[in-house]
């Protein structure tokens, strides 16, 4: 199994929207720009979690992203799902069947190997669908009112999670 960078790039920018101050829509170029990635780039993995009603897009001179949904209920697995999809990543291309003559054995052990490899990819999904947003957050254990991430310098202030 591989993941692609954008769900641990969605779940900083989740973390990061959940601790905006007043919950106020962020651009996706201030984003981009504390994570260090592309816009455009960005702005593709954002529709995503608008698309999962992960989080709202705001369109106005004030607009940007904000969470669509309490903390709570934005599951690891939401935002996995969003991103990768929903379908299985478990697949067989029949490779084992072309080179080896013992078609009943090769039909066996791969049923036996995807069998193992759907029991695995079970248990992730239910772990990810165990931890939420708010799980990540450790939401203002400092006492503060949140960070309002348009205005903030990186680096410039101590680190929240």
């Amino acid at each position: 199994m591989k993941m692609s960078s954008a769900v641990e790039q969605s779940l900083v920018v989740l973390v990061m929207l959940g601790l905006q101050k007043d919950g106020l829509p962020v651009k996706s170029h201030v984003l981009s720009k504390h994570l260090e990635v592309s816009d455009s780039y960005l702005k593709k993995t954002m529709r995503k979690l608008v698309v999962a009603n992960i989080v709202e897009a705001i369109a106005s001179k004030e607009g940007g992203f904000r969470l669509a949904r309490a903390t709570k209920s934005i599951t690891l697995l939401d935002v996995y799902e969003a991103i990768e999809g929903k379908d299985s990543f478990v697949h067989s291309t029949q490779l084992a069947d072309r080179v080896f003559p013992a078609k009943k054995a090769v039909e066996t052990g791969t049923q036996e190997v995807l069998s193992i490899i759907f029991d695995a990819e079970q248990d992730f999904k239910k772990r990810l669908k165990q931890y939420s947003i708010l799980d990540l957050l450790k939401l203002r254990e400092d006492g503060s009112d949140g960070i309002d991430w348009r205005n903030y310098e990186s680096q410039s202030q101590t680190a929240f999670v």
